[in-house]
């Protein structure tokens, strides 16, 4: 009764091990009832016991075979045992913890065990799903740059994981761990700065913190950390406990040093960009101010990098790039500092360092001597040699009343002179041209709504033959300025043309034609008459310029045979293949085409024979010595006679004696216009003067 009333097992095995009694609890753990397992040996296959770590257990290893076989007692053995519920159903563990004892009669003869076990699955279970966390969390921290550490506050005991020992190059307490370790390994600065914030946060009812500074590494230096630190505080709000991580910033830092550095600089060159030039302006004419000393800021341009870019393709230019950035490198000294604008622009800015704007403008001029010499030497780019000039525009500073922008703006301005004069040289900024930039300005504003106010206006140069009989004239366009009277197309067309309004002005000048030749057409004498208009580079590198200028004409009602478009050499030498459709285009449309200005450019003849010409024009620059200059009366000659060959009409313009007329008539020009004959008038006057002719 007493055994069958106990909460554990308790089996009763024989010397041969054979069991002689087994209780009620015995007979629930191990799954058997008494009738199954009354003189079963120990070692009966019915048993199925297993290993904590789940390996099977021999049988020589059972409680009851080993205590009687070594005749000693057993303690806490922890065992699990397998029970089968029966076909189809899994088996399940149950763990015990077993206590087994020999028993000796009165001659110390051993004469039976008793095996006494108690239930211990629920604990087992517990034990296996802490290990399975401590292993998940062992994985987790293992795989996780974090290196957790505990600081107990009140032993003052700390615990450093691994992982916070291996981020400074440590093996595992290495040092001692104290409260003081990791204050220690600290710099100055930052170890008053967490000590501060710790015991700020300590004082306050903060339950975390986080802090970056930098630990000294085993090897010397130093290591940037982000620590969070999480606080555990006792029923009356004091700190009991810090725990925390401290993450290695070494590869965010690096991260965010290359962002930077990214942000900041030239990806192609590797030299400062604009962005970072600006700031470093701004600190120079900072120091500028403050030390009365001056410098100078250089923007440079590679005088017709563009031409390389096409013909030997950007992987060539980028090459070209990078020379040119290396040798501003090794040139400059370290009073200098390089960097790239963007394109073919590159800066140097020269550090206040002159005694006065005077000192600065020889320093600078120097500088600019020495960059011309080292960048227009050869450069070699893969299998070709290529050289370049440089253009440079210089502006200086003393730092008072100016700011980045306004330089930047001042330097791009003498750079804009630069190459407006010839290229390959350099100016200096003055006020001279910041008023020519603002009067530039001003001029673009109003030439935009000039359009739009109807203030351009058509004024006609006739043009005529040997009979000196008017056979058609140039259209010119002309601006009647609100304030400035009568503008000239010289004084505007290049503002139009670098601001993209010529596009629609050329439209307009297009149109215009149009309806004059279309008012004309019922005129006898107006109908016969050719018209003369010039067309500008930026138009005719317009997609659909050939559809659009067919659709003008077309809807202006002109017979288009009776329009003459006006082309210089240098537009046909640009982009040959688009501009030879285009020409062809028009031409197949009824228009035609004459070349302005002849004998000054730099097309081959073989371009020449190429385009679908009506005229040649000569330029008025050898009609004016025509009559006192052999040369120049042998270079009408042959481009007249050149017409000739080819079967084009030749056009003499600027005739302004009888004397150039009488050269060009005896060299078999067809036809002449200059101010000898007329000069350019309005439509009322110019429609006078032919019906003067007809009386």
């Amino acid at each position: 009764m007493l055994l069958d009333h106990l909460p554990a097992g308790v089996v009763v095995h024989d010397q041969d091990s054979a069991i002689l009694a087994v209780n009620r609890a015995a007979q629930r753990l191990l799954g058997h009832g008494v009738d199954e397992v009354i003189g079963k040996f120990a070692d009966d296959p019915i048993w199925r016991f297993i290993h904590p770590d789940g390996t099977p257990m021999a049988s020589t290893e059972f409680p009851a075979t080993k205590t009687l076989r070594e005749r000693e007692p057993i303690a806490d053995l922890v065992l699990g045992v397998e029970r089968d519920h029966g076909p189809g159903r899994t088996t399940s563990i149950r763990w015990l913890i077993c206590n087994a004892y020999p028993v000796f009669d009165a001659h110390g003869h051993l004469h039976s065990a008793v095996v006494c076990f108690t239930d211990c699955t629920e604990l087992k279970s517990a034990e296996q799903a802490l290990q399975r966390s401590e292993q998940r969390l062992q994985l987790v921290l293992r795989g996780s740059d974090e290196a957790s550490w505990d600081w107990n506050l009140l032993t003052q005991q700390l615990y450093y994981s691994p992982r916070w020992w291996d981020m400074l190059g440590y093996t595992a307490d290495a040092l001692p761990t104290t409260p003081q370790l990791w204050s220690s390994l600290l710099p100055e600065g930052d170890r008053e700065r967490v000590e501060f914030l710790l015991k700020q946060v300590l004082a306050s009812e903060e339950d975390s913190y986080a802090v970056e500074f930098s630990m000294r590494h085993r090897q010397g230096h130093y290591v940037p950390v982000l620590s969070k630190g999480f606080i555990v505080r006792d029923a009356a709000g004091a700190p009991t406990r810090i725990a925390g991580t401290n993450t290695d910033l070494t590869a965010r830092k690096e991260f965010e040093r290359r962002l930077t550095e990214s942000a900041n600089h030239d990806y192609l060159t590797g030299l400062p960009n604009r962005r970072f030039l600006q700031d470093k302006l701004a600190l120079a004419l900072a120091a500028s101010a403050e030390s009365g000393l001056c410098g100078s800021l250089l923007v440079i341009d590679l005088d017709y990098f563009k031409n390389l870019n096409d013909t030997e393709g950007h992987d060539v230019g980028d090459l070209l790039l990078q020379q040119v950035a290396q040798r501003l490198r090794t040139t400059m000294g370290s009073n200098a500092f390089v960097g790239r604008l963007g394109g073919d622009e590159f800066i140097v800015l020269l550090q206040p360092a002159a005694d006065g704007l005077d000192a600065a403008r020889t320093e600078a001029a120097r500088a600019c001597a020495q960059l011309r010499e080292v960048l227009s030497s050869p450069y070699r780019l893969g299998r070709c040699s290529h050289s370049i000039t440089p253009s440079i525009g210089v502006t200086l500073f003393d730092g008072t009343g100016v700011s980045p922008d306004s330089l930047f703006k001042q330097a791009d301005i003498a750079l804009y002179e630069a190459k407006a004069g010839g290229r390959n040289t350099v100016r200096f900024f003055d006020q001279s041209m910041q008023r020519a930039v603002e009067q530039r300005a001003e001029l673009t504003a109003q030439l935009g709504a000039a359009l739009e106010a109807g203030q351009f206006e058509l004024y006609f140069q006739p043009q005529f033959d040997l009979q000196r009989r008017i056979v058609g004239a140039e259209a010119l366009l002309r601006w009647h300025h609100p304030q400035r009277g009568l503008v000239a197309p010289g004084e505007f067309i290049d503002v139009a043309e670098s601001t993209g309004l010529i596009v629609p002005i050329g439209d307009w000048v297009l149109r215009e034609a149009g309806a004059r030749l279309a008012a004309w057409s019922d005129d006898p004498l107006l109908a016969k008459l050719t018209l003369s208009i010039n067309v500008s580079a930026h138009q005719l590198r317009q997609p659909d310029f050939a559809r659009d200028a067919l659709a003008l004409v077309a809807a202006s009602g002109a017979d288009p045979r009776r329009l003459v478009l006006e082309l210089t050499e240098s537009q046909l030498a640009e982009n040959v293949d688009h501009t030879l459709a285009t020409m062809l285009a028009l031409q197949h449309g009824g228009l035609n085409f004459a070349i302005d200005d002849f004998g000054i450019g730099f097309s081959s003849l073989s371009y020449i024979q190429r385009f679908p010409l009506a005229s040649l024009k000569i330029d008025q620059s050898f009609v004016r010595d025509c009559d006192s200059d052999p040369k120049s009366a042998a270079i009408v000659e042959i481009i007249i006679a050149f017409a000739r060959k080819l079967g084009l009409e030749s056009t003499a313009e600027g005739v302004e004696t009888e004397a150039q007329l009488a050269v060009l008539c005896a060299a078999g020009c067809t036809s002449f216009q200059g101010y000898l004959l007329a000069r350019p008038m309005p439509l009322a006057q110019f429609e006078a003067v032919i019906e003067a002719a007809r009386q």
